[in-house]
């Protein structure tokens, strides 16, 4: 039987923030004036972005905007933009944690082109075979896009020592035991969405990393 936890995690969705959206001008969404908002009240916060820009962000520059973005350029360019929103926070009593992002759910290449074809092409401004076909071939193999989520923790895990952030993430406990580095089957989920798996196991390994990361 798990114990329970001597501290309580209370969370906060902000469907389809992206660490794009922290650059210098106005947010449709309000994310970093909400966070700014909320440190002078609390004494810890995590924060955990980057998933939305390494799967679906950034097929939506190359399909869409027509971007030369690249998997060996786009984590730096994230981290940058995240740096600066960082550096633009101040609070004395809060301990900060960045969250890595976790091991991509797209996989294989077909659904991840049916998943991502669907919120790019939000609006229906293309026919969905269309939108599908526009998309497929710039999807990454689930092992190249898995090292581009890594590359990204690297450089956060950098972030966060530059800043006196604390780092977790939780692909150590997410991935297959042994072989390729890839998420396992129990933590994908049964619809067509791209988070983890919601089940017991996945909350529990996020609130005791949290604890472990903030030393309580």
């Amino acid at each position: 039987m798990t114990e329970p936890l001597s501290y309580a995690v209370e969370g906060h969705v902000f469907r389809a923030a992206s660490v794009a959206g922290f650059r210098p001008r106005k947010s449709t969404l309000n994310v970093k004036e909400q966070i700014a908002a909320a440190l002078p009240d609390i004494s810890r916060m995590v924060l955990a972005f980057g998933q939305v820009d390494l799967e679906l962000g950034y097929y939506y520059r190359i399909a869409v905007k027509g971007e030369a973005v690249t998997p060996e350029t786009y984590p730096d360019w994230l981290i940058s933009i995240y740096r600066d929103f960082l550096r633009g926070l101040t609070s004395k009593d809060c301990q900060l944690a960045l969250k890595g992002v976790n091991l991509t759910t797209l996989a294989p290449v077909e659904f991840s082109a049916r998943y991502v074809a669907k919120i790019v092409n939000e609006g229906g401004k293309l026919p969905r075979l269309t939108a599908v076909e526009k998309v497929r071939s710039y999807i990454l193999p689930e092992a190249e896009q898995n090292r581009m989520h890594l590359a990204f923790n690297d450089r956060l895990r950098d972030l966060a020592s530059e800043i006196g952030a604390r780092y977790f993430d939780l692909n150590d406990a997410l991935a297959e035991p042994a072989g390729e580095r890839k998420l396992a089957d129990r933590f994908k989920p049964g619809t067509f969405d791209h988070h983890l798996a919601d089940t017991v196991e996945v909350r529990q390994l996020h609130y005791r990393a949290i604890g472990k990361a903030f030393d309580i």
